[in-house]
């Protein structure tokens, strides 16, 4: 019915589409390496004072945007545990946001305290963060150095996260 070699080369046409698409989406607009973060203050899941990022200038700074909904969100928990036993101890503040799509701040309560979850949990209930910071698609990973200057923005956690950690840690001691 259909010729082997012309089925190889339909697949392989597409192949390198989809290829060249996620290429085209892996450069993120917005805030980016280089650029200063902005501020943001939202509520800690559960209650509290509200959180912002200026009040934790001075300080390497790991930003999670996620949702309790998202598998790759959970597939990279047991990463962030790690980097954050590792890490906090050292004065690296971990702060997670969970953004407001197709989830409410008890869904995220609930999935924080089945997870526990050791670092901060905000909730961006309208997404309003999210928006301003660009985030297109989660998670969104990013490392703040104690300027305030974003040194890592990707859509995991790679082994060269831990290299600038590290780098942040001996700069300040």
């Amino acid at each position: 019915m259909f010729d082997k070699s012309v089925l190889v080369k339909i697949i392989f046409t597409l192949t390198l589409t989809c290829l060249f698409l996620a290429a085209s989406f892996a450069v993120e607009p917005g805030y980016s390496v280089g650029k200063e973060a902005p501020d943001f203050k939202l509520m800690p899941v559960g209650g509290g004072k509200p959180v912002s990022l200026s009040q934790l200038r001075g300080k390497p700074v790991v930003v999670v945007y996620w949702a309790a909904w998202c598998g790759p969100c959970r597939k990279e928990i047991p990463e962030l545990k790690k980097l954050y036993d590792k890490y906090s101890p050292k004065g690296v503040q971990f702060v997670s946001i969970a953004v407001g799509w197709k989830q409410s701040e008890d869904d995220v309560a609930k999935f924080k305290t089945a997870q526990s979850l050791p670092y901060q949990v905000l909730f961006d209930k309208d997404n309003k963060v999210a928006q301003e910071w660009k985030i297109q698609s989660i998670p969104t990973n990013l490392i703040i150095d104690l300027d305030g200057v974003i040194r890592y923005r990707e859509y995991a956690i790679f082994p060269e996260a831990e290299d600038i950690l590290q780098s942040m840690i001996r700069q300040d001691t």
